[in-house]
């Protein structure tokens, strides 16, 4: 691999040209022809011989097929808000390195991985993908409603604890009818421990509710991202963003 000596964004992105995608079937027969049209049915890039077959097999008849240059320019206007750039060199993320599952853009791959043996455009890698379906989206949806869960358990262990504090002084009540004597010294070391239970208590859940909160926050915004990515964004960006969100650390909690 050679890196031109241009400016940081000349390898991202000329005036008034739209870089060639490849042929997805032919990607998985290891070959590469530049994709002419895109189905939006099959959602694969297809040159003229694989398109061909849409005219060929009556089942196929009623696929839409667009001219290629107009999805991926309406693909690459997609913002990924820097998901798709390197975090070391901010260049557009073009290689990923499976030695090291490592995502590269082409200063990485001449720099850091050129003594690698796989180094492969993230084109070709997306055109793989074989299903649309995300791990990280499911990882992060599980992660999601078990933080729901755990806010739901949190305050209805609240709204108990505030019912059974609500009884104990009736219950002390009875207890004195019963005791007058005895109970007034009692009276005094329950309530104290019921309130010094119940602060202790209430305390530790609303520091677990606020941390379980950022975790469902954090969630929420990484699941909106990768949701908007499978939206709107191309196959390579919808690769990237699931490398990017499994080397972030997913954070969990649990009751």
């Amino acid at each position: 691999m050679a890196e031109s000596g241009g400016t940081q964004e000349e390898d991202d992105k000329v005036s008034g040209r739209v870089k060639d995608v490849l042929c997805q079937p032919c990607l998985n027969k290891d070959k590469q022809n530049v994709a002419d049209k895109f189905c939006s049915t099959c959602n694969e890039f297809q040159c003229t011989e694989c398109s061909n077959v849409h005219t060929v097999l009556a089942i196929l008849r009623t696929h839409k097929l667009v001219n290629a240059n107009e999805t991926v320019t309406k693909q690459n206007s997609f913002d990924m808000k820097g998901l798709d750039r390197c975090n070391q060199h901010n260049k557009i993320i073009k290689f990923f390195c499976e030695d090291e599952n490592r995502l590269c853009c082409s200063t990485c791959a001449i720099v850091d991985h050129r003594k690698c043996d796989s180094v492969v455009e993230v084109q070709k890698l997306a055109g793989n993908l074989k299903s649309p379906n995300s791990l990280v989206k499911e990882k992060l949806q599980a992660t999601k409603e078990k933080a729901e869960d755990i806010i739901k358990h949190v305050m209805s262990s609240n709204e108990k604890l505030e019912q059974d504090v609500y009884r104990i002084p009736e219950t002390i009540n009875h207890v004195r009818d019963k005791v007058i004597r005895m109970f007034d010294d009692l009276e005094v070391v329950i309530i104290k421990r019921v309130k010094s239970f119940h602060e202790e208590t209430l305390k530790k859940r609303t520091i677990k509710q606020s941390q379980t909160e950022n975790y469902l926050s954090d969630t929420t915004t990484r699941l909106e991202i990768i949701n908007s990515v499978y939206r709107h964004g191309s196959l390579a960006q919808q690769f990237i963003v699931e490398k990017k969100m499994e080397m972030m650390p997913l954070l969990y909690t649990d009751t």
